[in-house]
């Protein structure tokens, strides 16, 4: 996917904010299964799967996610890695809508800080007939799941949490 995304496009949404800390250290916490989930109003907990025990390009892990009173989970397959630059994985791996997540990093001319930016695009939210497509406002809550993820991201290694 090109990071170049339409900001009025029902299937894609992003948010974007400046964290004065190294792209290492973004990169780190964003890798991170443990740490991952308390940046994200959805994600509860994620757990390598299979084989999986490092994040890697093929990389399985699965996320247990809560929006309100409805709970689910959702396979993932990590499709970019790029050390302190890029991360991005698919939902469900290998299924022909998958949904992908990336997060792009991009540092600062003085090397202190970088600028972030996560993703989504979200092919099935452009098929009514099929869920997720059917819940209204999807999208509108995704992208504002990515600005809280972003913040939060921005006080966690700011923080030094």
């Amino acid at each position: 996917m090109s990071d170049a995304v339409p900001t009025d496009s029902p299937l894609h949404g992003s948010a974007t904010v400046h964290v004065d800390a190294t792209p290492d250290a973004v990169f780190a916490l964003l890798t991170d299964l443990d740490r991952l989930p308390a940046l994200s109003p959805e994600n509860e907990r994620c757990e390598f799967l299979g084989e999986s025990s490092v994040i890697e390009v093929g990389a399985t892990f699965r996320g247990h996610n809560r929006a309100g009173d409805y709970e689910w989970h959702a396979d993932c397959v990590v499709t970019e890695l790029e050390p302190g630059r890029r991360f991005a994985y698919e939902v469900p791996p290998k299924f022909e809508h998958a949904t992908t997540w990336a997060y792009a990093i991009e540092p600062d001319t003085d090397g202190n800080g970088c600028t972030v930016t996560e993703t989504f695009h979200a092919p099935l939210l452009g098929l009514p007939d099929i869920y997720p497509g059917r819940i209204e406002g999807r999208r509108d809550n995704l992208e504002q799941a990515c600005q809280s993820t972003m913040a939060n991201l921005k006080a966690a290694v700011e923080g030094g949490a």
